[in-house]
């Protein structure tokens, strides 16, 4: 880690993210890990099972190809219709 971090960008005390070169940070390893990653990728992961377990019938309610993307900073679906 440098040991002069304000120093690598001009106003290295603001957040842009139009910065360039602008190498990419690291959330989720190393110090910069989150204490509640874990949690929230057990949840992410038991959720649908459950979900599916309860509601054994659930199914999209449109045609997959139909779900629209978000595209933001963290990716995924404006959102999921079903029907069960």
């Amino acid at each position: 880690m440098p040991a002069q971090r304000e120093h690598a960008f001009d106003h290295a005390d603001g957040m842009d993210l139009t910065r360039s070169p602008n190498p990419h940070l690291i959330f989720g390893a190393r110090p910069y890990s989150r204490p509640g990653r874990s949690s929230a990728r057990t949840e992410l992961q038991t959720a649908p099972k459950v979900l599916l377990n309860r509601l054994p019938t659930l199914e999209l309610a449109v045609p997959a190809d139909a779900l629209e993307r978000r595209e933001r900073l963290v990716g995924g679906l404006q959102q999921v219709p079903v029907k069960w």
